[in-house]
């Protein structure tokens, strides 16, 4: 009778510390550190701060182990999608954030004229996502990964290599296969709700691969996308994307001041406006609502206009979104300054999304924020 009081109480005892770890930390921490978090002074070393972000996103992409918040905060959802395996070690390094990271450390460094450090870079990406003849270290199966496609046209535009361009029509073949099957590009193979997500993996990706190889497809592909989604998935009055649309009635779906999802849609859009000049209207609509969508801190929180709460992910892709005469260096690095780390890390990025509607109330490191800060930097170096 002892012995089974015992297991109880041991089984307590866990199941009290599970709950503690997966539904009251990941709350009160994020929280606390908000509130104790000491403001930096106004003059800050701009050099040094964008010299620590650079190593430490260096340093990332050197571990295996993702930084981004993958799994959800609650103790069932957690366990339920830790046994699907949804988000397995090959899911994380083959994805988005890892991606966008690189991306981000690729533009800075040639915008830097950095040879040595791309050169680390180089050495990396050869070793873990290309081989020597140009295919994938990895399974293409993702829009997600769209973006390694940018990595290999950057790699390329420096060292020549023919491997990239393989790597660059791999990607590109992805894509285009999925879009002549569906006459759109589909988040996911077979689902009936397209996501604004799509937007921001592959439009920058076909706006560079046009601009790299001259193929009209590419733009198309992306023209398409962007109309389908602002005919069917925008708000009229503020240009704000809905998280989705559901194909088979044209419902939209979920959030549409989701930041993350906005930022999204608004980097795709930015890009293929500066490319084609077309859909200005959007363009210009959206960024005069995200500009009245600031917090008192002038940022963005994770659901813009109805949480001020700072979410790192949405700030850093509405700012690079933003036309480049809203920021300069300083003054973006002056607003982010308490947000980054003496290490040189981006904090407080919202976890990853588990479906529309369904989104996460973890915050941490992400190598998406990490990249997208650094595509901010590159932006002025112009």
């Amino acid at each position: 009778m002892m012995a089974l009081i015992y297991i109880l109480l041991v089984l307590s005892i866990l199941l009290n510390l599970l709950f503690l770890i997966f539904d009251v930390i990941p709350y009160l921490v994020p929280d606390f550190k908000r509130k104790f978090r000491k403001y930096k002074s106004e003059k800050i070393d701009i050099v040094d701060i964008e010299k620590k972000i650079l190593d430490v996103s260096l340093e990332i992409i050197k571990k295996k182990k993702s930084i981004m918040t993958w799994h959800p905060s609650n103790l069932y959802l957690s366990f339920q999608s830790r046994f699907r395996g949804r988000v397995s070690t090959e899911f994380k390094n083959y994805n988005y954030p890892r991606a966008y990271l690189m991306y981000g450390i690729s533009d800075y460094l040639i915008k830097t004229k950095n040879e040595v450090k791309l050169a680390e870079l180089k050495r990396y990406f050869d070793k873990y996502y290309i081989s020597d003849n140009g295919q994938p270290r990895f399974i293409i199966n993702k829009v997600d990964q769209a973006v390694f496609g940018i990595v290999a046209i950057n790699l390329y535009s420096v060292y020549k290599e023919d491997k990239y361009r393989t790597f660059v029509s791999i990607i590109f073949e992805f894509i285009s296969i999925n879009y002549s099957k569906n006459k759109i590009v589909l988040y996911r193979e077979n689902t009936i709700n397209e996501l604004n997500d799509t937007i921001g993996m592959i439009v920058p990706f076909l706006v560079r691969y046009y601009e790299f190889l001259k193929n009209p497809l590419a733009l198309k592909i992306a023209r398409n996308q962007l109309t389908f989604f602002i005919e069917y998935g925008t708000d009229m009055n503020t240009y704000l994307p809905s998280h989705g649309i559901n194909r088979k009635n044209g419902i939209k779906i979920g959030s549409n001041n989701w930041g993350r999802g906005i930022g999204w849609f608004f980097i795709g859009l930015k890009d293929f406006y500066e490319i084609s000049g077309e859909f200005e209207e959007q363009y210009l609509g959206l960024c005069n609502t995200v500009l009245q969508l600031k917090n008192n801190e002038g940022l963005w929180g994770q659901f813009p206009g109805s949480d001020d709460t700072f979410d790192a992910s949405s700030s850093t892709l509405i700012i690079y979104s933003l036309p480049p005469e809203e920021y300069n260096m300083y003054k973006v690095l002056n607003l982010l300054s308490k947000y980054i780390s003496k290490e040189g890390f981006i904090l407080q990025t919202s976890g990853d999304t588990e479906r529309p509607n369904s989104y996460s109330k973890v915050f941490g490191k992400s190598e998406l924020s990490q990249g997208i800060l650094l595509l901010i930097l590159g932006k002025y170096k112009n």
